[in-house]
Parts: C-alpha cells; structure tokens; sequence
C-alpha cells in the first residue's frame, strides 16, 4: 500500500489545433479571455478523463513511499523513456540504479523508503484526434454557457480542485464531451 504519494508535472503549451478561443467565445457569448481560460482548463479536465497527457511534459517528478513491495505505475501517459530513481538516506537523495519498463511506465518500490522518479528529458504528448479536439471545444463552450456555479461541482469542497473521472461526468454528460473521449480512455 502507498503511504505517501506526492507528484509534480510541467506541462507545455495546449496542443496545436484548430481550436480558436475567439470562435468558442462567440459561441458562448464571452470574452476572448475567458473562452481561453476555458479551453486551458478542458484540456485538464480531457488529460484526467482519458488518463493520457495531450500536452508536451517538460518536467516531471513523483515521491512515493510504500509499506509492501509494489510495482509502481507512472501516473502521466506517455510515459517517459527513462527516469531518474533516488532514495532518501542519511538525510540526502543517493541515486541508485532500478529497472524501469518504459513501455509499461512500470518500476518496483523497495518498501519503507522515500523513492524520488524523475523524468529524463522532455515528453511528447498524445496524438490529438478529431475526437479529443472536438470534446476540448464542447466542455469550454459548456463551461461558459453554464456560468461560474455549476451544479456539477456543488459536492466539492473549497480550495478542491483535484479532477477525477467520476467528479467530471456529469461536465462530460452534459457537454457530449464523454462520448466523444470514449475510445480514447485509458484503463
């Protein structure tokens, strides 16, 4: 079982796409500002529905501590090609050598150490298809015409903002963004 999980990504720029806020603002009748605001925030909510990362990651870093042996998965896919695996002993991380199974994202945890994985180099994000881009612009346009107190998110608590598959379907129900994604959730 994890007993702590902490993690920390960088990501890119949104995706290149034919997405322009000015259109979604049109259609909404908002702001140019705000149709952008809203089209940054569905990527979020399309990368946390999936379970893949459309936008390029340029850092990434997980500390995991368990209390059993594990194989851990890393959380953001496509998974780097390599990573950096580091223990914290004698109050400093020592870099040790892991196997990591890139295709997987996969590598096994030692239990009751305090493991750092970073990621080597930049990732590439997903493929956007014709789906993903057309859900993108569905939940900003439904976002806008709903306005700032949606009902959706009325159970969440303040200063919440984790996304979560199951938080997000009734945005992805009502935006037509779900069926959209269906083919492209990951497991």
């Amino acid at each position: 079982m994890i007993t702590l999980l902490e993690t920390s990504f960088t990501l890119g720029d949104d995706p290149a796409t034919s997405l322009l806020a000015s259109e979604v603002a049109f259609e909404a009748d908002g702001t140019e500002t705000e149709a952008t605001a809203m089209l940054t925030a569905s990527w979020a909510m399309v990368e946390a529905f999936t379970g893949k990362t459309y936008r390029e990651m340029t850092a990434g870093k997980v500390i995991v501590k368990a209390d059993t042996p594990i194989t851990f998965t890393w959380s953001r896919y496509p998974f780097p090609v390599t990573i950096g695996v580091s223990i914290y002993q004698g109050g400093s991380w020592v870099s040790l050598s892991a196997p990591y199974v890139a295709e997987v994202g996969m590598i096994d945890l030692e239990p009751f150490q305090l493991t750092r994985l970073t990621q080597t180099g930049t990732v590439a994000g997903a493929p956007v298809t014709a789906n993903v881009t057309r859900a993108v612009h569905q939940l900003a346009l439904y976002q806008l015409m709903q306005g700032p107190s949606r009902r959706e998110y009325s159970s969440q608590s303040s200063g919440d903002f984790s996304f979560t598959r199951e938080s997000l379907m009734p945005v992805f129900r009502g935006s037509g963004a779900g069926a959209l994604l269906a083919s492209e959730v990951r497991g």
